[in-house]
């Protein structure tokens, strides 16, 4: 199983790098894509924007909201990758918890899919990572991130949106898990495959870092092209 784990998309892009690499490791020439808006406010808005998103990629796309949820397993068959938008994170847990989707997440889990998301969707799978939720904003700073419990399918931490000066906080919750942790920023992409890790990028100006928990979290900047375990 790849997972395929993007930091959010800067307001101001509208590269899709990332979407053509995550999409190429299908080996397909026209893979088939399922998108989830479920995490968003603006469910055809989140859709909207994704289409835009893969415009000029080829490949099949259907979408899977919270009206499909009796389909999502059928839904999931056809698809070679499952990506997740962002938006709530908590909620987006709490649907596929309460629905039992994660369990047809395991499922697959053998197969040869793709899990991919952005932002809260990257979190889903992992164990706990670090949302937004109840931030607030005060004199130019954020306050109030907290860790959320995710769906542990791949036992590691992620911080989406690492670019923001104030989610320096997550440097030190991560130690509290004593699971490999990851700050990524937005337009980057962590590829984790059997525990090889790699990072891709739309724009050279943003990165992505590595908290070695075994090293007392030493934080590692991933250098692109480099595979790390």
């Amino acid at each position: 199983m790849i997972y395929a784990l993007i930091g959010g998309k800067s307001k101001d892009s509208k590269l899709n790098n990332i979407e053509k690499y995550i999409f190429s490791l299908t080996k397909k020439a026209k893979p088939n894509i399922l998108f989830s808006p479920i995490a968003s406010k603006e469910i055809d808005k989140s859709i909207n924007n994704f289409k835009e998103l893969i415009k000029g990629i080829d490949c099949n796309l259907k979408t899977f909201t919270e009206n499909d949820i009796k389909d999502f397993d059928e839904l999931l068959n056809w698809a070679d990758v499952l990506y997740v938008g962002g938006g709530n994170s908590n909620y987006l847990v709490d649907v596929f918890k309460n629905n039992n989707l994660d369990k047809i997440l395991i499922k697959y889990l053998n197969s040869n899919k793709i899990y991919a998301g952005s932002s809260a969707g990257a979190m889903l799978y992992t164990y706990y990572s670090m949302g937004d939720k109840d931030m607030f904003s005060d004199n130019f700073h954020n306050y109030n991130y907290k860790m959320v419990e995710c769906l542990n399918l791949i036992n590691i931490s992620i911080c989406p949106h690492y670019q923001n000066e104030d989610l320096i906080i997550y440097n030190d919750e991560i130690k509290k898990y004593n699971v490999k942790s990851f700050g990524i920023e937005e337009d980057t992409c962590l590829i984790y495959d059997n525990d090889k890790f790699y990072v891709i990028k739309d724009k050279n100006n943003m990165s992505l870092y590595y908290f070695d928990n075994n090293k007392n979290y030493l934080m590692i900047p991933l250098k692109r092209g480099e595979i790390y375990e």
